[in-house]
């Protein structure tokens, strides 16, 4: 998600990693479609925004001279992770609401509901995570 364009990142792995390099990736996979809230400003802070498909990062590394290895999917850690951010939030809440905590202009009932979206499109396979590992071909002369 740090690659704005992902076509020329994996030619620039290539570039640098010799015939027979390795390259690992870990990056959030999400469809075309995903519910209301998480397509804005939060898609692009949470790197949502501009996160492909796994087999649209596997091809930007085959297109760029490489061998995918692996493409795993990993989308109950991005789950544990969206729980944690629920937690967190709950417990930022009730700091509030017992004074112990000052956050003037949170949200936390747009925060909750948009946490609750993302682990909602995790469950129905919209979001998700991926590692992927590939090796540059060999370059036989």
């Amino acid at each position: 998600c740090t690659f704005p364009n992902k076509t020329d990142a994996a030619r620039e792995f290539a570039r640098v990693l010799g015939s027979g390099g390795r390259i690992g990736l870990t990056d959030l996979t999400r469809d075309p479609t995903l519910p209301k809230g998480l397509d804005g400003l939060l898609a692009w802070i949470a790197c949502i925004a501009d996160a492909q498909p796994a087999a649209r990062y596997v091809e930007y590394l085959r297109s760029a001279t490489f061998d995918v290895e692996k493409a795993e999917p990993h989308d109950e850690a991005l789950a544990e992770m969206v729980e944690q951010i629920r937690m967190k939030l709950l417990g930022a809440e009730i700091m509030v609401g017992l004074n112990k905590l000052r956050l003037p202009g949170v949200d936390f009932s747009n925060a909750k509901q948009l946490a609750k979206s993302a682990l909602d499109a995790i469950q129905n396979g919209q979001l998700g995570y991926v590692i992927i590992t590939a090796s540059k071909r060999l370059r036989i002369a």
